[in-house]
């Protein structure tokens, strides 16, 4: 025989594949599902489990039985019913996502045939677009694609057991690699459209600052190496001692915890509800950059003082608050860009309302009496504010205060315990302090957490960008002069200098504290210079992806048009769109031609053998030596004109198909049909006539 037969598979075999496929599609659903574990149910993150575990036991033959519909049927209902009430204060997309994840657990659980392998596997592939809604980082971006080859790498299983897997790997990195470029072109040119729906809060998901401080929550947040947002500036970057980040304010005070106002909270809400944008009065030079901010589950967003909207993007999403925050109309769920511009020396420029100075006078009515009497005894010796801020700030100056990320817990009269007993505290205890004792003192005054500093990165040729973490947190304190308005106090920087100029890395560099908790923060190690470079390379291309990947948005796609159009008008976008099409059209001519043309040699490669193997089945089999038309000569020598001239014609379609190319230039790929077509009637006629001729 010149060809070999497709191998058969047996039973066994088939069975052996179909548990391959079965584990390898509950890994991805149990590896996709838990990658979403902060917004699905932890009853259906265990039926997940459940699923998975019995296609274990079935693999291994430690249990033989799938369920039975009718308790799957009890199961559905019980899970839709128990899903409806989790649901119906998480909104649409947090029932959908767990429903899809209930769907697959249920079906892994029920799988037999053919059909459910597909229903699973397109139910999963969804289920991974999902993913990327929620986790848009290049690490989740490589595992989500990882997830993707593994549905792939299931289905090629499923269709040819016999194959090897490496030959499956193979042919599914191709697939990939080739439809990569489309997908690549698609993502640049098709519609950023705004999404149907609102990413859901995930549960307990909030990170980072707190609407309330308490002297020494910042110290426990100082001490993780998490990245808060990152800053690219068109020009030059502010100083270190100019990075005053601004987050939240807080205004209410009740002797411990400082929270943000509730008459603030309730002119926030009617700003979302009318749409009234707060204009402040905007002096002096200005600084422009972008921010990426990681998801925080808050709607706070990061700004130099004081920010504005740079670009109209962002200004139909970010509102401004009548305390100078910037706040995004729905809460950061994933990684968020907006460009803001920033005007330092506008703070003092702002105006005092009578609610304001109202509320930034706000004491409570007992508690840290030593504090008052202090602060009373002051007053009575300098009745100008201004000598009466720098009374207070030298009492930092004059006594041992230390700052440290270790501070003792202070629950009863704290402010007075800071300032007279324990003098050692985080920059919480220090602002919380000093905004106490200049409102005792009749001076309006409040605390404003965000950041302070950041790692500066400049890269030749690029913009530089600061990477600002939560090890950066800071609190200061904002006071109001009535001829120098709201200005920025920061008794941090009195006592300890390096915090402002270093950083948090260098000022508890004696202590020790820095990333105590997380020995093996990359951070922490940054005095090793490979393990530093490692730290900043990684940096640098979630830096990239983040902005160029996750920010490419509808503004960059029109500047990209442009760049390649020029002026935008109808007929250069039609011009553009029917080259888009061409452009796609020639990428799957390029795919796919190989492909066709390698099948339709191996369709004449397979008649012309059929009609050798008919021959050899009469007697007659072609030597090693012979070519196609020596052996067609020998044919028509040995057997009757009936026999010799089915084959002859048939061997002149092979060799014009085989070698027109070489033979024939103007033969077309055109005619290749109607050549196999002859082929096959010749190759009926000849087995017709051998039969007859061999009886």
């Amino acid at each position: 025989m010149l060809f070999k037969l497709k191998q058969k598979t047996s039973p066994q075999d088939t069975a052996q594949f179909s548990g391959n496929i079965a584990l390898l599609l509950a890994a991805v659903l149990v590896l996709v599902s838990f990658s979403l574990f902060s917004s699905i149910l932890t009853w259906i993150l265990l039926l997940v489990a459940c699923g998975a575990v019995i296609r274990g036991a079935i693999y291994y033959n430690h249990y033989k039985h799938l369920p039975s519909i009718r308790t799957l049927n009890l199961l559905a209902l019980l899970s839709i019913l128990g899903l409806i009430y989790s649901a119906l204060s998480a909104g649409l997309l947090f029932g959908m996502v767990n429903l899809l994840i209930l769907a697959c657990a249920l079906k892994l659980m029920q799988m037999r045939s053919q059909k459910d392998v597909y229903q699973l596997v397109i139910s999963l592939s969804f289920l991974i677009g999902c993913g990327f809604i929620f986790n848009q980082s290049i690490g989740f971006s490589l595992f989500y694609g990882l997830m993707c080859m593994t549905l792939l790498l299931s289905l090629a299983c499923y269709h040819a057991p016999s194959n090897t897997m490496r030959k499956q790997l193979k042919t599914i990195s191709l697939l990939s690699l080739q439809a990569l470029p489309i997908g690549v072109l698609m993502f640049l040119v098709l519609p950023q459209l705004s999404p149907l729906w609102h990413t859901p809060k995930a549960k307990g998901a909030q990170t980072g600052l707190s609407e309330q401080i308490t002297p020494g929550d910042i110290a426990a947040l100082s001490q993780s190496s998490e990245l808060a947002f990152r800053a690219t500036f068109e020009d030059t970057p502010p100083k270190a001692r100019q990075r005053y980040w601004r987050a939240i304010v807080m205004e209410d005070f009740d002797g411990k915890t400082w929270k943000v106002h509730p008459y603030r909270q309730k002119v926030r809400e009617y700003q979302l509800e009318t749409k009234q944008q707060f204009e402040p009065k905007l002096t002096g030079p200005f600084f422009n950059y972008e921010v990426i901010a990681e998801p925080t589950y808050q709607p706070w967003l990061f700004a130099l003082d004081i920010a504005v909207p740079a670009n109209t993007q962002s200004s139909r999403n970010i509102m401004q608050s009548s305390d100078f925050l910037l706040f995004n109309r729905q809460p950061v769920v994933s990684k968020y860009q907006y460009a803001v511009r920033s005007y330092p020396e506008a703070l003092a420029s702002q105006t005092l309302t009578k609610t304001d100075k109202q509320i930034n006078l706000g004491l409570p009515e007992k508690d840290n009496k030593r504090t008052r009497v202090w602060v009373n005894n002051l007053r009575a010796q300098h009745q100008e504010n201004d000598k009466f801020i720098e009374a207070i700030l030298s009492h930092f100056t004059e006594n041992p205060f230390v700052y440290t990320l270790r501070p003792d817990v202070m629950l009863v009269d704290p402010v007075d315990r800071f300032l007279f007993d324990n003098q050692a505290g985080f920059c919480s205890h220090y602002a919380s302090a000093l905004a106490y004792a200049l409102r005792l003192g009749g001076i309006p005054a409040r605390i404003v957490t965000g950041y302070q500093g950041g790692e500066l990165i400049e890269n030749t040729g690029k913009s530089p960008y600061l990477s600002i973490y939560q090890y950066d947190a800071h609190a200061w304190v904002e006071t109001w002069g009535d001829n120098s308005g709201w200005q920025r106090i920061d008794p941090t920087a009195i006592v300890s200098p390096d915090r402002i100029e270093f950083g948090l890395q260098q000022a508890m560099q004696e202590e020790g504290s820095f990333l105590a908790d997380s020995p093996f923060a990359l951070a922490r190690l940054a005095n090793i210079a490979w393990l530093n470079n490692i730290r900043l390379f990684l940096a640098d291309i979630d830096y990239n992806w983040s902005r160029w990947v996750l920010g490419f948005n509808s503004d960059k796609q029109r500047d990209l048009f442009k760049s390649i159009l020029g002026k935008l008008t109808p007929d250069r976008l039609s011009i553009l769109g029917v080259g888009i099409v061409f452009s796609i059209a020639l990428l799957l001519s390029l795919f796919f031609l190989p492909h066709w043309l390698q099948n339709r040699l191996a369709t004449t490669q397979r008649l012309y053998l059929k009609a050798l193997n008919a021959l050899e089945n009469a007697g007659t089999q072609r030597a090693t030596w012979q070519g196609p038309s020596a052996f067609s000569q020998q044919i028509s020598e040995r057997y009757p004109h009936k026999v010799s001239v089915p084959f002859s014609q048939l061997t002149q379609y092979y060799l014009r198909l085989t070698y027109q190319n070489k033979q024939d230039p103007k033969t077309t790929v055109l005619t290749t049909k109607q050549c196999h077509r002859m082929m096959r009637r010749h190759l009926a006629l000849l087995k017709t006539e051998l039969s007859k001729h061999k009886a």
